[in-house]
């Protein structure tokens, strides 16, 4: 009998004993993971009831904000559905989006800074009320550029290059970040074919067309390659040209409507650029030769992604790690071949040029404030790199200045404004019209507005993108002091 109640003693004991372990591994050395867990009630509980931080425009303006129902529980509010690619979205169906993801932890108040009055709020078991996000966004700029954009696939981006903020980012066809818990509204989104869950300003994916001819010249002047003065007679300026067999025709010169006027040989490499003769720009693109080509391109930004507040494609040059053959590079150097960039990589090429050479990091977020309003994060200005010296990014603005002046820019000119720019058209090989774009800035002595437009299958960059960048420009000078 007493051997018997050992037995059921030890075996008692043994058992208290693995429950003991097994408690404390769960409650102490794997709490975290149990409580991440997907199958978590408690999450979903708690994520309905936290008090979501407001996200607010450089002027104090709400963007997103929130309200509480009478069980306690919080939805998010947005208010200009503009942004809703920018912002992105917060659905207890669908997870986050954009910024509402990539500062959820703000947000949400699960990073807090300097105040400990979150914390004694969470000891308290009160809700829990996020950080407040400020944008350099201006809405009533971006309100603006919304309107000027046509209503069709389309992007255009204005910042500031002097610290590169963004000013206004508007992608088109936009949402409704608001609707996106009804579900019929999500099921149109998702089967609509024109992507408009996209945010086309930094993930759209195109050939920059005539644009590129920006970096291919800094990349000219810079080398020492060529001078804007560097004469072209004949076939050189005119074509055709042929590479390895393939040939580039006369019809691609451009030099029968430069702005309005017809020029003839012997040109300027200044005035190839002013006039876009693709012809010229190919030699170029031949002289520099593939590894320096692709290393200018490089110190541009393309193969690498900038660091931003919110997910950006990579642009790309071509094929990974492998150099141009003739053909290609001919191409690439006036913005085809095998060249994909984003809106964003194009307007920050064209924010160097302003800025003597250097690529300022663009900025989205201003500042995180916590709801005691203390600082819990400060803008993240820098320099993502200098491609060129700020002698060559002078002389490129030189060229860029005439290209508004008396080239194919003619039609973004401002008045009262003296603007450096340059028109591109991007075609696709598909049978469609080609992509339209414009990339500028203004005033010329101290730049402090840069602007990107691109318009999917919208014909010529000339007669399409500049008049929109030119009523850009008008709506975003009087609102960015000097």
């Amino acid at each position: 009998m007493n051997a018997n109640i050992r037995r059921l003693g030890v075996f008692f004991l043994v058992a208290f004993a693995i429950i003991i372990v097994d408690l404390t591994y769960w409650q102490v050395f794997d709490a975290a993971g149990l409580q991440a867990r997907a199958d978590n009630p408690r999450l979903r509980y708690a994520a309905i009831h936290v008090r979501r931080g407001l996200i607010w425009d450089r002027n104090g303006t709400v963007l997103a904000g929130r309200s509480v129902d009478q069980y306690g529980v919080v939805h998010r509010t947005y208010l200009d559905p503009s942004l809703s690619q920018v912002i992105g979205y917060s659905s207890q169906q669908y997870g986050n989006s954009e910024l509402e993801a990539s500062y959820n932890d703000y947000l949400t108040g699960q990073k807090v800074g300097t105040s400990w009055q979150a914390e004694i709020d969470q000891l308290e078991h009160k809700p829990v009320v996020g950080n407040n996000v400020t944008l350099t966004i201006d809405d009533r700029l971006q309100k603006e550029i919304a309107n000027i954009m046509p209503d069709q696939p389309s992007s255009a981006m204005v910042a500031d290059p002097r610290t590169g903020e963004i000013l206004g980012m508007v992608s088109k066809p936009s949402f409704d970040a608001g609707q996106i818990g009804n579900p019929s509204y999500w099921q149109a989104l998702l089967n609509n074919p024109d992507e408009p869950l996209i945010n086309r300003a930094v993930s759209g994916f195109y050939p920059p067309g005539s644009t590129f001819k920006v970096v291919t010249l800094s990349a000219a002047l810079d080398s020492g390659v060529y001078s804007l003065d560097s004469q072209f007679d004949g076939q050189q300026a005119t074509g055709p040209l042929t590479v390895q067999g393939h040939v580039y025709p006369a019809t691609i010169n451009n030099l029968g409507d430069c702005g309005g006027r017809v020029v003839s040989p012997p040109i300027s490499l200044e005035e190839a650029l002013v006039c876009s003769d693709n012809i010229v720009f190919a030699q170029v693109g031949l002289r520099l030769g593939s590894s320096r080509f692709i290393d200018y391109a490089q110190r541009f930004g393309l193969g690498s992604v900038p660091s931003f507040d919110i997910p950006v494609a990579e642009s790309r040059i071509g094929p990974s790690g492998s150099s141009l053959d003739p053909v290609t590079l001919a191409s690439s150097a006036f913005g085809q071949g095998g060249l994909h960039v984003t809106p964003l990589q194009m307007l920050l090429s064209v924010e160097a040029i302003a800025d003597e050479g250097r690529i300022p990091r663009p900025v989205l977020v201003r500042s995180v404030t916590a709801p005691d309003g203390s600082v819990v994060q400060n803008e993240q200005t820098g320099t993502l790199g200098q491609p060129i010296s700020s002698g060559a990014a002078d002389l490129v603005k030189q060229a860029m200045t005439q290209v508004v002046g008396v080239g194919t820019g003619v039609l973004a000119q401002v008045p009262g404004v003296t603007m450096a720019g340059k028109t591109g058209t991007a075609e696709t090989g598909d049978g469609k019209p080609p992509h339209a774009w414009f990339v500028c800035f203004a005033p010329i002595n101290h730049p402090r507005v840069a602007v990107v437009v691109m318009v999917e299958h919208g014909g010529e960059g000339a007669t399409v993108a500049a008049p929109l960048a030119k009523q850009i420009v008008q709506a975003a000078l009087p609102l960015v002091p000097q």
